[in-house]
């Protein structure tokens, strides 16, 4: 297998090696709509990950190629079960195919031989050869084909499966939203997986059943006539540089074709997904003119990529009709000089179609492989990222990357840390978390690092390419919820300082509201708390993540029962384990959602059903179902009148042990906080500013403000 899989990747390699100057300076782009982020089990580490680690600049190197193809492809057969056990039953079949195919050729060379001579008797007797040769092929042709796709659905099961897993671990699916050199996660998930799986599998049939068919008809071939199986080598290697040479632009198109694809469907995506906004704005031309213009892009490269087909197939096809003629002239002299007889004419034919076959793979299976190999890179590439993401590092510092075994010893001692040994059953995640904490950085509470690190300047690169320490960790009886550590934020991609060296510290129950103009960074220090941001420097302590809540100004309604929208990110199962619907039934009371005490079992949209404000309500009920130790909460209000607002925060606050911090430009939100932190972004210094808040002050103004 691993010698298939070896010859499967140098064949690939060598015919799809995409041309200079590809993709074209113009090729477009644009982020997918990615699925609904779920909640990942956490999980052990993988034996052998579907990890790559290439150099963007290498990957179209031959060696890169290979071991690309390699990674991908290996783990499957190594670690799924039944996998190596399947792939035997059809190696077996792929045997037993061919060996039919080389009897029959013996029996059809017999048949006609019987006709040319006029022999009745061996004519039957050949022909009730054929038809008991037929009924023992065709039950083992038809299992041979299910097994072959069995095979391809299982290897897509297990590997769609695992990348899955990784998309959702180390939220891994909102970090790669962030970066602008993976398009379309969704269609590298299904399709691309899909296609890698499929045309892998058809490929090494093609290669097995060439290798068999080279070794048996090569053997007939030489036995009719050598000159023909010398020449059937000087005719296969014409035909495969030829192919090479008119088709090598197939890669890059093909490519290039997949993400166009992918941008039509996202923008039909957006257009689904926007219709009420789209609606009022009366906004149909625009978006019509965008779907035509995305259409066009498309259409455009794909008649590119006929063009390239047209000029290969003048070739190819050529090529595969002169085949059919070539063995018989070359072995007719031999026929009419009666040195041999009809029979061997046409067993020549087929052994020479078998071997020609064999050897043109490139010419045969070109499109295919370019096709292939489009989907190759952009599978690896969006395995890679999501290998960085998990190994926490930056791809800037990616790039320069230690060697394979530097890199395999700190991977090695994190899993060590994080899983314990391998093998072992995983520790709780509120357990590892808690454990590298403590190993990494000591006790809550304890003092700073001795060397604390030096504060930032803008367009600092190295500070723009360094990583937040985000440490979570179980709040002491009297200690602080939120510990801030001179933090110095950047936007994910490293292009733009946020703000500079903020220090905090937020006592449990001392609400604290972040307020400012827009772009100051306000909800940016709320994402690098909940550890969603992490590009720059300093030290944010928090709660585990567990513990901790985000409420957005547009909350997520996941797919199903208003009963899951409750206890989401829980599972219902999970919830039922320990706890009964009261709760659940209380929580709507309170916020007001009484109406739908009825419907926890109902399975609808919700996002569609419920009014935007009713949805920020349904939010702070998740809240009151989950009690977190920390709730984050950005313009979580802003479709709800004031007193709404004010009976939701009531009915947080008085949630015991919780403590929460808000996004607001609201006023009326002062009252719910004791500590205001003003944001200035990168417009003043220091860029913050931290006072306490006078709540009977407040109260008093606002109530005038009201009887106004």
């Amino acid at each position: 297998m691993r010698v298939y899989l070896l010859c499967l990747a140098l064949a690939s390699a060598l015919a799809l090696a995409p041309p200079r100057g590809w993709p074209p300076p113009h090729a477009s782009r644009h982020l997918s709509h990615s699925p609904a982020p779920l909640r990942a089990a956490p999980h052990p580490p993988r034996a052998r990950a579907l990890a790559l680690a290439e150099r963007p600049e290498e990957k179209d190197s031959l060696q890169a190629r290979v071991r690309l193809f390699w990674r991908l492809a290996v783990p499957y057969f190594e670690e799924a079960e039944g996998a190596k056990l399947n792939f035997g039953l059809m190696l077996l079949l792929v045997l037993v195919k061919s060996s039919i195919s080389v009897i029959f050729s013996y029996v059809g060379r017999d048949f006609y031989s019987a006709l040319s001579a006029k022999d009745q008797a061996l004519f039957l007797e050949k022909t009730v050869t054929y038809a008991v040769g037929l009924a023992v092929a065709t039950p083992l042709t038809v299992l041979y084909k299910f097994q072959r796709q069995r095979l391809a659905l299982n290897w897509r099961e297990w590997m769609t499966t695992e990348l899955a897993r990784q998309y959702y671990a180390d939220q891994a699916y909102y970090k790669i939203e962030m970066d602008r050199d993976v398009d379309n996660p969704d269609q590298r998930i299904t399709e691309d997986v899909a296609a890698f799986t499929q045309v892998s599998l058809d490929f090494f049939i093609t290669l097995m059943t060439a290798a068999i068919d080279l070794v048996s008809f090569s053997g007939i071939l030489y036995s009719i006539y050598p000159q023909l199986f010398y020449a059937i080598f000087a005719y296969a290697g014409f035909g495969s540089f030829t192919t090479v040479q008119l088709g090598k632009a197939l890669v890059g198109q093909n490519a290039e074709q997949l993400l166009r694809e992918a941008n039509l469907r996202y923008s039909l995506v957006r257009l689904r997904e926007n219709a009420e906004s789209i609606a009022f704005y009366q906004g149909e031309a625009q978006e019509e003119g965008e779907v035509s213009a995305r259409l066009g892009q498309a259409v455009e490269n794909k008649r590119a990529i006929l063009g390239t087909q047209r000029n290969l197939e003048f070739f190819t096809v050529g090529y595969s009709y002169l085949i059919q003629i070539l063995p018989v002239l070359v072995v007719s002299p031999l026929y009419f000089a009666g040195a041999v007889e009809l029979g061997v004419i046409t067993q020549s034919t087929g052994a020479f179609n078998h071997v020609l076959n064999d050897l043109s793979i490139i010419v045969n299976q070109f499109e295919g492989i370019s096709s292939f190999s489009a989907g190759l890179g952009r599978l690896s590439t969006f395995v890679e990222r999501m290998e960085s993401y998990q190994r926490g590092e930056s791809r800037a510092t990616f790039r320069l990357a230690a060697g394979p075994a530097d890199r395999a010893a700190r991977r090695s001692l994190w899993e060590t840390i994080r899983y314990g040994q391998r093998g072992a059953p995983p520790a709780p995640p509120a357990a590892n978390r808690s454990a590298w904490s403590f190993v990494r950085y000591g006790q809550r509470g304890a003092p700073p690092p001795a060397a604390p690190t030096p504060p930032a300047r803008a367009g600092d690169a190295a500070a723009a390419s360094s990583r937040i320490r985000n440490i979570e960790a179980e709040v002491a009886e009297g200690g602080a919820v939120i510990e801030v550590h001179d933090l110095t934020l950047f936007t994910p991609d490293g292009t733009r300082q946020l703000f500079a060296n903020v220090s905090l510290s937020v006592q449990r129950g001392e609400h604290l509201l972040v307020m400012g103009n827009s772009g100051t960074g306000k909800s940016s220090m709320l994402r690098a708390v909940g550890g969603l941001w992490d590009r720059g420097t300093g030290e944010i302590i928090r709660p585990p993540t567990a513990k901790t809540m985000f409420l957005p100004q547009r909350p997520y309604c996941t797919l199903g029962s208003l009963r899951q929208q409750l206890v989401y990110p829980r599972t219902v199962a999970e919830w039922r384990q320990s706890n009964t619907d009261e709760p659940l039934l209380s929580a709507l009371r309170t916020v007001q959602l009484g109406r739908l005490t009825g419907q926890l079992d109902a399975t609808r949209d919700w996002g569609d059903e419920l009014s935007l404000g009713e949805q920020q309500r349904l939010a702070f009920a998740r809240v009151l179902v989950n009690k977190p130790a920390l709730a984050i909460l950005d313009e979580a209000t802003s479709a709800l009148d004031l007193n709404n607002e004010a009976v939701m925060y009531g009915a947080i606050a008085r949630l015991p042990g919780i403590t929460f911090v808000s996004v607001g430009h609201r006023p009326s939100l002062l009252r719910f906080h004791k500590t205001k932190l003003r944001m200035f972004g990168m417009e003043r210094s220091p860029s913050f500013d931290i006072e306490q808040i006078n709540n009977a002050t407040v109260t008093a103004q606002l109530e005038a403000s009201l009887a106004a």
